[in-house]
């Protein structure tokens, strides 16, 4: 039966650094799937182990954000792996953006209306926030009236203007102009997903 390296089956499940190794080696052995002896790992006993370090350990980051969410993971120890090796946000400041959205949003789903970005931007808004919020995401080349953005205006909790990216002063202008003072509308003068979702991060929180 073929049997391969302990130390490179656990980097290949992530376990790269001396603390997320040494902690998955432990949880190996404790399961009676290795002894501090042994090097290798037989083929038979790969799933039981890539199951017993799914549900023992989680992998994070040394980001707070991170840290925070794997040690609220039920049942599980958090242990500090590699960026790209964390389970919460892979290495991405968008995917930790949007964990800081998700925990600002407390349970509820706040309306939001987003107003430019590419729509490389707008599907990775989706793709991240869509679970937590009421999500309009407004094309920024296109043409706006002032009747659609009062109404969006009214409808959402908040409205975020994406100032840096692809956006045209014949959607944008409807939007400040609906605003009318209110502080529901602000506008991100930094590019990119993670600039938008924290915007909306601090306001909601």
């Amino acid at each position: 039966m073929a049997d391969v390296e302990i130390d490179a089956f656990l980097a290949e499940r992530g376990f790269r650094t001396p603390e997320a190794r040494r902690a998955a080696r432990a949880v190996l052995e404790a399961a009676g799937l290795t002894n501090p002896r042994k090097s290798r790992l037989s083929d038979g006993k790969l799933g039981p182990a890539r199951e017993a370090l799914a549900r023992e350990l989680v992998r994070a980051c040394g980001e707070t954000v991170c840290a925070e969410a794997a040690a609220r993971r039920e049942g599980a120890r958090a242990v500090t792996a590699d960026p790209e090796d964390c389970e919460i946000c892979g290495g991405s400041a968008n995917a930790r953006a949007a964990v800081r959205f998700s925990a600002a949003c407390a349970g509820r789903r706040p309306r939001l209306v987003v107003v430019g970005g590419s729509p490389d931007v707008r599907r990775e808004l989706a793709r991240l926030i869509g679970r937590d919020a009421e999500l309009r995401l407004v094309d920024g080349t296109g043409t706006m009236t002032a009747d659609r953005a009062r109404a969006d205006v009214r409808w959402a909790d908040l409205v975020v203007v994406a100032g840096a990216s692809e956006l045209s002063h014949k959607v944008s202008v409807p939007y400040r102009s609906a605003a009318d003072g209110r502080e529901k509308v602000i506008v991100v003068p930094k590019r990119g997903v993670a600039a938008i979702i924290d915007a909306a991060t601090e306001r909601l929180r």
